[in-house]
């Protein structure tokens, strides 16, 4: 089972939070930036069903509103390949939230 922390070292190549600075914490790691002066940066919450499926060195990842069925449409998929750097592809080319989830493996990306 792919985790978070596997996943976020796969889209940023970071070891992991151990291998950050205080800079990188202190900017990075949290909603508000002193230095801007922005008591809070531009964030959004996150609230998607998520599936995550590996195949050798694919990790395919699919999202969509919560309580939505695998079977249905309204999926939004990428393919993540790190077979020489780390590569991302869209289901169909684009981000639109119109794929099944049912297979990840079987969409076309590019």
């Amino acid at each position: 089972m792919v985790s978070i922390v596997d996943t976020y070292r796969r889209l940023f190549g970071r070891s992991g939070t151990n291998k950050a600075s205080d800079v990188d914490v202190a900017e990075h790691g949290r909603s508000g930036g002193i230095s801007t002066g922005q008591p809070f940066k531009f964030t959004d919450s996150v609230n998607y069903a998520i599936k995550i499926t590996e195949s050798g060195s694919y990790t395919y990842i699919g999202y969509a509103n919560p309580g939505s069925d695998e079977a249905d449409p309204v999926w939004k998929c990428l393919k993540l390949d790190d077979t020489s750097g780390l590569v991302m592809t869209w289901a169909d080319g684009d981000t639109n939230f119109d794929n099944v989830a049912t297979d990840l493996t079987a969409l076309d990306y590019s």
